[in-house]
């Protein structure tokens, strides 16, 4: 009973803020780009580095986070392009929502929720490989052009840097420099489920059949990689619950971006990610309680 309290303690605040940003974009249509401006550029960095900086991730945490992390991704990568091969597709662009989960709109949320701030810098490591990827080769693949510089106009990457080496060596940040900064950085999540939930309302479905198969793919794969791979490396405690709950985020909403972007399946990816993300609704509180 007291785990049922606490998953749903932990995904009621999450969907009721992603369903009052849907409402919001069926009644009114509004500029978002200044609000994920906002989260991109300076509430997500500074909500990165205070977490990081202050928390008790190791830096063997860290790094087996990271090559869990980037172990699923490779994995979810290698058997999506047997799939594609198999069925001889030329769909490209759903390799991004089918390898990629939403693990910092969504994901930061529900970590924090579930395992207060540890939880949260945990989840903010296994994110960080999910944008190197996708920000590089997720990019490459859509593209057919290697933008790597990317990576270095996404002030994430510097945030979770210098949040790692601020808590190795024990730097101090001045409480009236750090309050601030970890006030911004709390606009991050509820700005984010809200934009989460507006863009929503902007997808409409495409090839339903083939979207839900890669919504599965997603998902259901994700965890079951995810379970694999922990088991395998024997991982345990809260950074095994972080990296099962990650893996099996529904689809980035940045790979919908990116698609749209660069013309690559676009109207499908954004399926994917409406499709998976409803799907969240009952797979995450399973994944909970599994954990919990």
């Amino acid at each position: 009973m007291q785990a049922i309290v606490s998953v749903l303690n932990t995904v009621i605040p999450v969907f009721l803020i992603i369903l009052l940003g849907f409402l919001i974009g069926r009644k009114k249509q509004i500029n978002i780009q200044p609000i994920i401006d906002l989260i991109v550029y300076i509430a997500g960095p500074s909500l990165i580095f205070t977490s990081m900086s202050r928390s008790e991730i190791s830096i063997s945490d860290f790094s087996a986070i990271f090559f869990a992390a980037t172990l699923i991704i490779i994995i979810l990568g290698s058997l999506f392009f047997f799939i594609l091969k198999i069925t001889k597709s030329k769909k490209v662009g759903l390799y991004l929502p089918a390898v990629i989960g939403n693990t910092g709109y969504l994901g930061y949320p529900v970590a924090l929720f579930a395992f207060g701030n540890l939880g949260l810098s945990h989840a903010i490591v296994y994110d960080m490989a999910n944008s190197l990827f996708i920000f590089s080769l997720g990019i490459y693949i859509v593209h057919h052009k290697n933008e790597f510089k990317e990576i270095l106009k996404v002030p994430l990457i510097y945030a979770v840097v210098f949040g790692v080496l601020f808590n190795i060596f024990q730097i101090h940040v001045p409480d009236a420099v750090f309050k601030p900064m970890e006030m911004i950085g709390a606009i991050t999540i509820p700005a984010a489920l809200l934009i989460l939930g507006y863009k929503l309302t902007e997808i409409r479905l495409s090839k339903i059949k083939i979207a839900l198969l890669v919504s599965l793919f997603k998902v259901v794969g994700g965890f079951i990689v995810g379970l694999t791979i922990i088991s395998i490396i024997n991982i345990e405690g809260t950074l095994r619950n972080i990296i099962l709950i990650q893996s099996a985020m529904p689809s980035a909403v940045m790979s919908m971006i990116l698609t749209h972007k660069y013309g690559r399946d676009s109207d499908l990816a954004a399926s994917v990610v409406l499709i998976s993300t409803v799907m969240s609704i009952i797979t995450i509180p399973l994944i909970l309680l599994f954990v919990l």
